[in-house]
């Protein structure tokens, strides 16, 4: 019990907080429904359309993550101007700082969902482009927001560069507070001197730079991983295997995963970055900041599509996790 009112003290100070998500601003748009036959047109399911709606994806989906535990979301990125662009503000409400730029396109992607089942994904790729105007939007957004933590949502779609992570590392490191990034290996060299890095099993063998076997490989990359980019500490999800985590003068450890029933996977690592910095910014060490987004995570799996935790299932999922142990 003690260990779960130490959970609760912490969510309890997510009110007081305000994170700055910067990165890929993606809108995850849905088309759910049954498919009962094959077209005469062509060898293709028909889909019989029940419901349409659009969620917040990729930035946005962490930003909603934090939304959603209490705290204040501060969405920062790049869209178009467009009526996909419109939806995003719609959906954000407070906490919207995106930036319209009618050079660029807003990044879409559309699921078609049949019993409960993924059918196939269209992606709208947008087209991001920083000129120096939007750079300068940019640096004055980041310099204005008081936040308590900084999260970079990478999805290698363009919003993310050398010239805005300077930006960011300058600002977290004016104002003392983490700066947690989910990365994507292309953009390796843009990511030295962050507080710590959230990679799935796959990025962080080529964050690495070599395949990861075992618990004693997983130790070596992650031990490599935090080196490489001098920051405090590194995690891997490793989806049904859970969450490896390293700290700087600490030994790796690791959570198992907790979900019942797995339906989707989709936007899990967003809320992981979300809980875990969040978790940090109300007081958590590492160990527990890891266990919150373990549980996070386990929660949102057991969700269709684009998904995000409240506090109160967190801690009711926390709470069954510490009676199994």
């Amino acid at each position: 019990m003690r260990k779960l009112q130490r959970f609760a003290e912490i969510c309890g100070r997510f009110a007081g907080k305000s994170i700055l998500v910067y990165g890929d601003v993606i809108l995850d748009r849905y088309i759910f429904g049954q498919v009962e036959r094959i077209s005469p047109e062509a060898p293709v399911p028909v889909l019989s359309v029940e419901l349409e709606e659009s969620r917040l994806g990729g930035a946005g989906n962490v930003a909603a993550n934090i939304d959603r535990l209490g705290a204040r979301g501060l969405l920062l990125g790049v869209a178009g101007r467009d009526a996909y662009a419109d939806e995003v503000a719609r959906l954000k409400g407070e906490g919207d700082r995106v930036l319209r730029d009618a050079a660029s396109r807003t990044i879409v992607k559309t699921r078609v969902i049949a019993q409960r089942q993924q059918v196939v994904r269209i992606d709208r790729d947008g087209l991001i482009r920083l000129e120096a105007d939007v750079l300068q939007r940019l640096g004055a957004a980041i310099a204005e927001a008081d936040a308590d933590g900084i999260i970079v949502s990478d999805y290698a779609k363009g919003t993310v560069n050398a010239a805005v992570m300077a930006m960011l590392k300058k600002r977290a490191a004016a104002g003392g507070i983490p700066l947690v990034v989910d990365p994507k290996p292309a953009h390796a060299a843009l990511y030295e001197g962050v507080t710590g890095m959230t990679p799935n099993l796959k990025e962080a063998a080529e964050l690495a730079g070599r395949p990861i076997a075992g618990d004693d490989g997983l130790a070596w990359a992650l031990g490599r991983i935090r080196r490489r980019f001098q920051s405090r500490f590194a995690i891997v999800t490793r989806g049904s295997q859970g969450i490896s985590a390293a700290e700087q003068g600490r030994k790796m450890f690791h959570l198992p995963a907790f979900s019942r029933e797995v339906f989707d996977v989709t936007g899990a690592g967003d809320t992981v970055v979300a809980v875990l910095t969040l978790a940090l910014a109300a007081g958590a060490d590492l160990r527990e900041a890891v266990a919150l987004a373990n549980a996070a995570a386990s929660v949102v799996v057991e969700k269709v599509g684009t998904s995000q935790v409240s506090r109160e299932e967190l801690l009711e999922r926390m709470s069954s996790i510490l009676r199994r142990h």
